[in-house]
């Protein structure tokens, strides 16, 4: 019986740690907030059913309706302690409903960026303050337009993966500077 006990309160525990979201002050971080910026307007297209969605696309993920929007502007980390100082980064606008009957936000471990390598991109979230990162929750039905960063590493298809526990969803964004 003890066992189990023990069995069960171990389950509990890594389930509620899998559920924590950890937040950074970006003054913690150094960070500025500041950036500059240059917009170019992504290619809208209808995206065939078989295809990712990409810019101008929608999609349902944990409850959020993500709509992705086609105006990428171009800024700089600018942050002198950071390994990414002054390096391009990608800002995606996107609007974020929420579609739940409760309180409800995109949590920041359930979605990781690709470059035009194909390998997972560092976080440049928390040195900016109008990201993904820092919306916080929404009532039910209510919505936020943000933005994702993503480092760039050159010109090419990036994609952003959603998956949580029961769900998979890519977005493909390509990208020419």
């Amino acid at each position: 019986m003890k066992r189990l006990i023990a069995v069960l309160g171990t389950a509990a525990l890594l389930i509620s740690l899998s559920s924590c979201a950890v937040t950074t002050n970006d003054e913690t971080n150094g960070g500025t907030g500041k950036s500059t910026s240059v917009t170019t307007k992504a290619s809208e297209t209808e995206v065939p059913a078989d295809e990712a969605p990409t810019f101008g696309s929608a999609i349902t993920f944990d409850n959020l309706e993500i709509t992705f929007g086609t105006d990428v502007t171009w800024t700089t980390v600018e942050n002198e302690f950071s390994d990414n100082a002054g390096a391009d980064v990608l800002a995606v606008p996107v609007t974020i409903k929420n579609v739940k009957d409760e309180t409800n936000s995109l949590n920041m471990f359930y979605y990781k960026f690709f470059g035009s390598k194909g390998t997972e991109l560092d976080s440049v979230a928390f040195y900016f303050d109008d990201d993904v990162y820092s919306s916080g929750e929404m009532r039910s039905g209510a919505s936020i337009d943000t933005l994702f960063h993503i480092l760039y590493d050159g010109d090419g298809d990036y994609y952003i993966e959603f998956s949580n526990f029961t769900d998979k969803i890519e977005v493909k964004l390509p990208i020419a500077k």
